[in-house]
């Protein structure tokens, strides 16, 4: 096709002990499901593939897009034996699990995929919070007599979050999403997760709640920094204000508030996700316009010349590393 145009997904929603009602209630969600603790976006992956729910490519799942746009999907230059990233919503009605992802250098080593991701704060109750990191100070010896003694939680850092915050989670640092977040999960294309501690959650569903604390201990990064990342208002003017959440190796993630119409920039070595927080607006590529009210998401495949968002909304961008 000459002409590429704003792409949807069906949602593919997950069901764990841990979530809650809000992605129906909040998004007006088209399902009969009383709890949904994720819904995936994005994916391409065996275990959840996202079909295309709109335009020409209805029917289509993300791989065959892969597949058969190539660099026109993904971006110049850019590797498509897949799609790079994982996007999610995520409803945390109780704590996850204190766990950890293998980076780039420990994967390969534990057979495993690097996970790197990033949160941002869609919404919270009065007590929200997530764990991000180890204090300092604190090793291997000190890390397991706290798995032992059930006081692990005191050797992380407790971040209050609010609406807007955003954190970033490299692979190796220990984290967990607590109780009351709602938010948008923005990762690498993985599904590697050694769980640490699951607050004596020992059977879930019938079913035991498994710990990987050998390959946890290997996947570990024991001098992980700070993690929360105040976004940055980079650029404002009559008609939107652009604020900079995270720059990582692996996924830009940027606010936009639109007010009127806003120019979406061509960047032909990436493509363009739309995650719109709230408002109501249309999105456009190449003339085709798309619907895009709150809870919606969209690609924008690399190869389209031209985009905009027009009306009154607050969007989620997210894009690849750099623009080359």
């Amino acid at each position: 096709m000459d002409n590429y145009y704003p792409i949807r997904f069906a949602p593919i929603y997950r069901d764990y002990i841990w979530g809650g009602d809000r992605i129906v209630k909040k998004y007006h969600r088209d399902t009969n499901a009383k709890r949904i603790a994720e819904s995936w976006e994005v994916a391409d992956r065996k275990e959840g593939m996202s079909v295309v729910m709109n335009g020409p490519l209805k029917g289509k799942t993300l791989h065959q897009l892969v597949e058969e746009m190539g660099e026109d999907l993904i971006g110049k230059g850019r590797d498509c034996s897949s799609f790079p990233l994982l996007v999610k919503i995520l409803d945390a009605r109780e704590n996850l699990s204190i766990q950890v992802h293998p980076n780039h250098e420990t994967a390969p080593l534990l057979e495993g995929e690097p996970k790197t991701e990033m949160w941002y704060i869609l919404d919270t109750d009065s007590k929200a919070a997530v764990y991000s990191g180890l204090k300092p100070g604190v090793y291997e010896e000190k890390f397991l007599e706290s798995i032992r003694t059930h006081q692990i939680p005191d050797l992380l850092d407790k971040i209050e979050v609010q609406m807007y915050d955003a954190i970033y989670i490299p692979g190796g640092r220990v984290h967990a999403i607590c109780a009351g977040c709602l938010l948008l999960e923005v990762q690498q294309n993985s599904d590697t997760t050694y769980r640490i501690y699951d607050w004596d959650r020992k059977v879930v569903d019938g079913q035991e709640r498994e710990l990987h604390l050998k390959e946890a201990l290997a996947a570990i990064d024991w001098k992980a920094g700070e993690a929360k990342a105040i976004p940055k208002k980079i650029y404002s003017d009559l008609h939107h204000t652009l604020w900079m959440a995270v720059s990582s190796p692996y996924f830009i993630v940027q606010r936009v508030e639109i007010y009127d119409a806003w120019r979406i920039p061509h960047h032909a070595d990436t493509f363009q996700i739309f995650f719109c927080m709230e408002g109501e607006a249309s999105i456009i590529a190449d003339g085709t316009a798309e619907e895009l009210l709150a809870g919606m998401t969209y690609i924008i495949p690399a190869a389209c010349s031209s985009g905009e968002i027009r009306g009154r909304c607050q969007v989620i961008w997210i894009t690849l590393d750099g623009y080359r």
